[in-house]
């Protein structure tokens, strides 16, 4: 197979990742072993996410052809990974960052997420943002406090009520 062809084929690859993608992060992977690399890969692929490594100008094309990010292209210097989320758009990208931050190497390029650009400087301020679960497990905690509360408040006129007939019960000389 020609040279060309096969850059078509990853072009071809590379624009149906992006269509399929929640977002899309880039970053420089200089300084990774191949031992980091594999538990990186291992941890994207937890998170429903895909690591790849391609040529900056096939990445430039098929961003060019997908989505209307120009901004990106002008990022892409150097050698570069690029980081497909399928499901969570913030999860890999946090799982990423996190990893990144404890091996102190390569450093974030840019994002597309939902369609929009976001900086390096902007995707490092991600990893402040609560996971999907602490947000819904805040919204359920939110929504029972005040059933909790009712339920309390109609519990104890109940009590006060038994209390009530207990007390006149014993004051008409019933049982102690």
């Amino acid at each position: 197979m020609a040279k060309k062809d096969i850059n078509k084929e990853i072009v071809k690859t590379l624009k149906d990742k992006i269509d399929r993608s929640k977002s899309v992060l880039f970053t420089d992977y200089l300084g990774i072993n191949s031992t980091d690399a594999n538990i990186l890969r291992q941890k994207m692929k937890d998170n429903d996410a895909e690591m790849v490594i391609a040529k900056n100008t096939l990445i430039k094309v098929a961003i060019s052809e997908t989505t209307n990010q120009k901004d990106v292209v002008k990022d892409l210097e150097g050698p570069t990974a690029a980081i497909f989320s399928y499901n969570d758009p913030i999860s890999p990208i946090k799982t990423f960052l996190e990893f990144i931050q404890k091996k102190d190497f390569p450093k974030v390029k840019s994002a597309i997420i939902d369609n929009s650009y976001f900086s390096a400087e902007q995707v490092s301020r991600i990893k402040d943002i609560p996971s999907k679960e602490q947000i819904l497990s805040q919204l359920v905690g939110s929504l029972k406090s005040p059933l909790s509360n009712i339920t309390n408040v109609l519990g104890g006129v109940q009590r006060k009520f038994v209390y009530a007939i207990n007390a006149i019960y014993k004051s008409k000389g019933g049982e102690n």
